[in-house]
């Protein structure tokens, strides 16, 4: 029940600057308890967990919406572009604008 509060609020606010901390008190537990238990039970750390959320959604944005790269990476939390499109790269292995023409050919 604690993990899934944080969660939870991982996934109704992405563009939040979660910490381990913001999210081990929503939890309410300590930052120790809480990492360990997220990555015992979800498998990868809590950080981790929210870029791979944060990717989803931009995938889902950059396929259903025609909003522009810099307003997909404000609505989940970057605080640039290319800081977002870094982060993609790193999960997709593939630039955001290429995977927007792949899906939406």
């Amino acid at each position: 029940a604690q993990i899934g509060r944080a969660i939870m609020a991982m996934h109704r606010a992405p563009a939040t600057d979660w910490t381990v901390d913001a999210l081990a008190k929503t939890a309410g537990m300590s930052r120790s308890a809480f990492s360990a238990r997220f990555t015992q039970l979800v498998g990868q750390s809590a950080m981790q967990y929210l870029t791979t959320w944060r990717m989803q959604l931009a995938q889902t944005m950059l396929r259903d919406t025609p909003h522009p790269l810099s307003t997909i990476a404000d609505r989940l939390g970057y605080q640039s572009e290319p800081a977002f499109s870094r982060a993609f790269k790193r999960v997709f292995g593939t630039s955001p604008g290429r995977m927007r023409q792949q899906l939406n050919p």
